[in-house]
């Protein structure tokens, strides 16, 4: 029976990989690939996606990292691979992290963010405010701006420490912000998210 239009467009908008943790397909941007090296016995996480060569698929969770590194990586590529999980782990982390913190960079290039408390809280009551991002030494009023946000149905995660986010934005310190943008802003959570869960259950 052949394929409608419709059916195809489908398909080639919403691709799906097979997890070699947990072995559940899923759609491809729910899963973390894997580039393999030239050697076949090292592996890379990619967040961004911009490695080239063979690749592997992973969702982006200690139970399936652990399950991929148990025997999901060498049943997939037919050999085994060379690599801890804690060592896996590590670099996953630090990529979804370099991933958020370019993100802000891109965002405060393109005027996207609201810094500052008093910025924040605008930002927020005017509705333009597609996530708060709150460092993770921040004091103050760090508390009540954070309820604001889930008040107001607002995304609010906690990232870096103020001297990081400052020095990402030109500055020396910046507790607060907000990001503009709301694909910037979808991308930052979903890295700061799966960031934070990884190091979680370490």
């Amino acid at each position: 029976m052949a394929m409608s239009t419709d059916s195809a467009m489908d398909e080639r908008q919403d691709p799906t990989r097979t997890c070699v943790g947990c072995r559940k397909q899923d759609a491809k941007e729910a899963l973390l690939r894997f580039a393999v090296a030239p050697a076949g016995d090292a592996l890379a996480p990619d967040v961004m996606q911009k490695l080239g060569g063979r690749g592997v698929s992973v969702h982006p969770t200690r139970a399936c990292l652990k399950a991929a590194v148990s025997g999901g990586f060498a049943r997939s590529l037919r050999h085994s691979v060379n690599v801890s999980l804690d060592e896996l782990v590590g670099q996953t982390v630090a990529q979804y992290e370099r991933r958020a913190e370019g993100l802000l960079v891109s965002a405060h290039k393109a005027r996207r963010l609201a810094v500052g408390t008093d910025a924040v809280r605008e930002s927020m009551s005017m509705g333009t405010a597609e996530a708060l991002v709150i460092a993770s030494d921040a004091a103050g009023r760090r508390e009540d701006i954070e309820a604001q946000a889930k008040a107001l149905g607002q995304r609010c995660v906690v990232f870096g420490t103020k001297v990081l986010l400052g020095g990402l934005l030109g500055r020396e310190e910046v507790g607060v912000l907000t990001v503009l943008d709301k694909g910037i802003a979808s991308a930052l959570v979903d890295a700061v998210t799966v960031a934070a869960a990884l190091r979680e259950a370490e």
